[in-house]
């Protein structure tokens, strides 16, 4: 079978759109033109852009939406329209679905749609954020600058978020290894101790026999404590997996005493910082709220929620955030400047500036005190299994002298 076109053609009853099935786009203009049509436009229909999409679902998630918003806005600098500008970012791009995306967008924008529209057809694909600051700047007339001041704002985003994720690392690498490290002396070591001390018969500690009766179902069930194990970590891996995926946004995660008022603090920070960027690009304040919200945790988006309907119903933006509980006294104090002064852009920036050197202060202060504080907790288990299995051959060599 194959696939279809959307062409945008020029007739005797005008200008419309056609969909026809060919092989590939030249086959499609040619059986147009053999139609008497002038072909203005071809794209590739929208199931095939979903069947590229689904085939190259991996390569499309790794897409840097970022980097693509910079080369645009610097080919618009130097001369090129919007339309030339994606044309010439997709004939560079290896990734056929990128690619194809790509061409779907600057065929868009070729029929008359403005970028964002362009960019809304592919829901999904590209963020929100991007959609309503392209929408905005359209208004303007400044949308390669709105374009780099997106890609500004995601590299600052991923620093903050490299960071965070960075001071993690050596905490969850020491974690791992050391249950490893205490799975295989409870898996493989003491069953083996709690063969040859059984062979002795003697009276053991009560920790001793517990430990020796682990020991000992084990070696009983080693295939379905096997199974259990793998589908432990399975289980951990799968809600490693769902926390990368939804931004580590459940309701237990800022229940954590150090790490929730830690990933809070961040959520914040992202808050203030794209509300200042798309305030900045001409959108209303409640607006760029709700567009934002999508970066908080579950409480934090309700709670936002109510700020926004206040903010609606006529209360200032700092005090509806404050009673929301959204920003602390410094960042209402500096708001209710803004309202003054009508600074929002710059006020909501340094807010954010404010929120990542406090980030920074906690963050390092967290690793430095959980970091000895997880190797002492490990150093004791794992010398707690030890002496509890050679406490019954201490006690056998006093009793052999």
């Amino acid at each position: 079978m194959n696939p279809s076109f959307d062409l945008v053609v020029r007739g005797p009853a005008g200008v419309r759109t056609i969909r026809l099935a060919a092989p590939d786009g030249t086959a499609a203009r040619n059986e147009a033109a053999r139609d008497g049509l002038e072909v203005l436009a071809c794209s590739a229909g929208a199931v095939n852009v979903a069947r590229a999409t689904r085939r190259h679902r991996l390569a499309l998630r790794q897409a840097d939406i970022a980097n693509l918003a910079y080369e645009l806005s610097s080919l618009m600098a130097a001369g090129l329209s919007v339309m030339e500008g994606l044309r010439t970012l997709a004939g560079k791009e290896r990734s056929a679905a990128r690619r194809a995306v790509l061409e779907d967008v600057a065929t868009g924008v070729a029929e008359g749609l403005p970028l964002s529209a362009a960019l809304a057809r592919h829901e999904g694909r590209f963020p929100a954020l991007l959609i309503a600051t392209v929408g905005a700047s359209e208004q303007t007339g400044d949308l390669s600058t709105a374009l780099r001041r997106y890609s500004e704002h995601q590299q600052s985003v991923k620093a903050l978020r490299d960071k965070v994720v960075g001071a993690a690392i050596y905490p969850a690498l020491l974690l791992g290894i050391g249950c490893l490290v205490v799975l295989f002396l409870l898996g493989v070591v003491v069953p083996k101790f709690a063969v040859l001390i059984e062979s002795t018969r003697r009276e053991l500690p009560w920790s001793s026999q517990l430990m020796m009766s682990w020991g000992r179902m084990v070696a009983a069930h080693a295939g379905v404590v096997g199974a259990a194990s793998l589908g432990v970590l399975l289980a951990l891996v799968l809600a490693a997996r769902r926390i990368a995926r939804t931004g580590a946004r459940s309701r237990w995660i800022e229940r954590l005493p150090v790490v929730g008022a830690t990933m809070r603090q961040f959520r914040h920070a992202q808050l203030y910082r794209t509300t200042a960027m798309l305030v900045r690009g001409g959108i209303a304040a409640p607006r760029a709220l709700g567009l934002a919200a999508s970066l908080l945790g579950d409480a934090d988006r309700a709670r936002l929620q109510t700020a926004i309907t206040l903010v609606h119903e006529g209360t200032s933006m700092s005090v509806a955030l404050a009673r929301a509980g959204l920003s602390d006294p410094v960042a209402a104090s500096m708001l209710s400047v803004a309202e003054r002064t009508g600074t929002l852009a710059e006020i909501l920036e340094r807010i954010a500036q404010f929120h990542d050197a406090s980030l920074g202060r906690s963050v390092e202060l967290a690793s430095r005190l959980f970091e000895p504080l997880l190797m002492i907790v490990i150093g004791l288990v794992i010398g707690a299994i030890v002496v509890l299995m050679y406490l019954p051959i201490f006690d056998l060599a006093s009793s052999l002298q």
